[in-house]
């Protein structure tokens, strides 16, 4: 009897350490993320801790785009599905970046900086599906630019500093449904060719979507806007939902298209 009861008392154990072991988050490094893609493996990490910069400007597959106004212009593409889940990235998440002629950056939040001297834009397309669900982003995500050619989910992600989509294109479906931003939401000129779910956010800044596109519908239902909310120019192909939304500190939608972009909008 007493043996039995061992036996039992051992395959009790065993299970309760396979639990915390799959539970707990194991640590990463992006550089070896960054390798992965390069031997054009796909990317499926749940429960993991990135350490270091997520930089995917600087693949293999890194090739020169164009010349505009004197400047170099480097595109790298993923060429492989990317999923992530419940993972936190410790560092930045870049795919995009401008450097100086000497190689320093010069900056990460927003316009290319000009004063004479020679700069290099870096930037990364994505060829398949996006996934970053329920992670959090403790550095800066930067996406200018970017062009995302299947689906795309940040659902349920919390960004705790800038939060840069700005000109990126999506070509598919964008869910960022229940997302959380501490800091801005950049999502200037983007232009969304399928269907946008922005339903529940919650944006502690400013949230630009000034000349944004919506060629499909968008749902922006229940989201509280904290900062400045800016639609002016944005264009609503079909109907965009702004049930139970909260603008706490105003909102412009000046110069909007779209007969239906004011549906509920409060």
């Amino acid at each position: 009897m007493k043996n039995a009861l061992y036996a039992i008392l051992l395959v009790l154990v065993a299970l309760l350490l396979n639990a915390t072991g799959a539970s707990a988050q194991s640590t990463v490094s992006a550089e070896d993320i960054v390798q992965k893609i390069n031997r054009k493996q796909a990317v499926s990490l749940s429960n993991a801790t990135i350490r270091g910069t997520l930089d995917l400007t600087e693949l293999s597959n890194k090739k020169v785009k164009k010349n505009r106004g004197g400047n170099e212009e480097y595109k790298s593409t993923v060429e492989v599905p990317l999923t992530f889940r419940n993972c936190t990235f410790r560092g930045n998440v870049i795919a995009y970046k401008v450097l100086d002629e000497d190689g320093k950056e010069r900056s990460l939040l927003g316009s290319i900086l000009s004063n004479g001297s020679t700069q290099v834009l870096y930037t990364a397309d994505f060829a398949e599906a996006v996934v970053f669900e329920n992670c959090t982003f403790e550095g800066l995500t930067e996406f200018k630019y970017s062009h995302f050619a299947e689906r795309v989910s940040f659902a349920k992600s919390t960004f705790h500093k800038s939060a840069n989509f700005k000109y990126a294109d999506f070509k598919a479906s964008a869910a960022f449904a229940n997302a959380e931003y501490t800091n801005t939401a950049n999502f200037k000129y983007a232009h969304f060719r399928d269907l946008a779910d922005f339903s529940d956010n919650r944006i502690a800044d400013y949230a630009d979507f000034k000349y944004a596109h919506f060629t499909d519908g968008v749902s922006f239902n229940q989201t509280t806007f904290r900062g400045f909310a800016d639609f002016k120019y944005a264009e609503f192909r079909r109907e965009g939902s702004f049930s139970d939304v909260s603008f706490r500190s105003g909102n412009d939608f000046k110069y909007a298209k779209g007969s239906r972009y004011v549906s509920s909008r409060r």
